[in-house]
């Protein structure tokens, strides 16, 4: 699947060199943020009619909506985009986002150079990098912060606390951490949010994180609740179920349970099982443990099944990774409304869980490995 994915990947690079599309370009909305929010009271940011009014006056023709449902956090991190215009911002956010996942492979302690081309040659890689997504960094940081975590906790605290700019992709890591008792990285990752936070409320009103608070809610209710989104682009167990007509609340009560089940086996792995296996277990579980997580985001499955697969592993189990790998196209196609990818998500993780409490995967004597 590597090589094909590759393959696809250079030939819809150079297309795009060729014909670049900008209209609709997930990364407006990251170039629109700081520029709405110099231009006006930045607690209109969340505002849905002022955002979108601003979005399209700043790009004639642009004919969708991108709500800033991010913590005032990011908006620290993509000030700087202001600077730039689209194009030439665009294509730093995009070489800045690649030498961080370079960046953090280096780190790896194995096949760093399989797991970087596997990752590039991904078609969630693929999507990151056609819509200015923020998969890159995501990955980046959760990639890093595992890396360092046995060796030198503090800079993986760091790294996952700035992962607190997208938080729901971390919501896994404070349960890990606490299983395994890293307190060193448990401390720095809290004071690694708490100053964001601080910063945040120095260059923005404090009161901007009431408005995003109360915000959200409403934000993620409308968007579950409509009938016009594809939510077959959201990869977890609540967009599954409403593409499916499940009801919300019913929808929202699962995604829940899910939550809970998922929280309580990473917890078990990461007490019991060595630390590659529950570093597995934390990735494939990430992405069914939160309601709201796209197709962009799921290079950190690649990491989770390259740590898993083995000249052992059965066909069927080689299969599902395959289906895995290239899902993230699947879902811009036809079939979009067919496939549900929190199904093939789900099964990863209890094969991982699963086998993650086999006798040959428990640690020797403790069960805080390094490797």
């Amino acid at each position: 699947m590597i090589a094909p994915g590759a393959a696809l990947n250079l030939v819809v690079l150079l297309s795009a060199l060729r014909h670049p599309v900008l209209l609709n370009s997930d990364f407006l909305a990251f170039w629109s943020f700081p520029r709405f929010a110099a231009a006006h009271p930045v607690r209109l940011l969340y505002d849905a009619g002022a955002l979108q009014a601003f979005q399209k006056q700043l790009y004639p023709g642009f004919g969708s909506f991108y709500p800033y449902l991010y913590p005032p956090t990011l908006l620290l991190a993509i000030w700087w985009l202001r600077d730039f215009a689209f194009a030439q911002a665009q294509a730093l956010w995009t070489v800045a986002g690649l030498v961080a996942l370079a960046g953090a492979v280096r780190l790896w302690p194995q096949h760093r150079r399989v797991l970087l081309v596997a990752l590039l040659a991904s078609p969630a890689a693929l999507l990151s990098a056609a819509t200015g997504e923020t998969g890159f960094f995501t990955t980046s940081l959760m990639m890093a912060g595992l890396a360092l975590l046995p060796t030198r906790p503090r800079l993986a605290g760091i790294a996952f606390g700035l992962l607190t700019l997208k938080p729901q992709l971390g919501l896994l890591i404070p349960f890990f951490l606490l299983a395994r008792g890293d307190w060193a990285a448990i401390i720095t990752a809290g004071l690694t949010a708490a100053a964001l936070v601080i910063a945040s409320c120095l260059a923005f009103p404090p009161g901007l994180w009431a408005v995003w608070a109360h915000a959200l809610p409403s934000y993620q209710y409308q968007y579950f609740a409509g009938t016009n989104l594809n939510l077959n682009i959201i990869v977890t167990p609540a967009a599954n179920l409403r593409s499916l007509g499940v009801p919300l609340t019913a929808a929202g009560a699962i995604q829940g349970l899910v939550s809970l089940a998922v929280i309580a086996l990473v917890w078990l792995a990461a007490r019991s099982t060595r630390h590659e296996r529950a570093m597995a277990a934390l990735l494939a579980g990430s992405f069914i443990a939160v309601p709201h997580a796209y197709a962009y985001d799921t290079m950190p499955l690649v990491i989770a099944m390259s740590l898993c697969l083995t000249p052992r592993t059965p066909l069927w189990q080689g299969a599902l990774g395959a289906i895995l790998y290239a899902a993230p196209l699947l879902l811009l196609t036809p079939l979009a409304p067919w496939f549900l990818y929190a199904l093939p998500e789900t099964l990863l993780f209890t094969i991982i869980i699963t086998s993650s409490l086999q006798p040959s995967s428990l640690p020797a004597a403790s069960p805080k490995m390094s490797y």
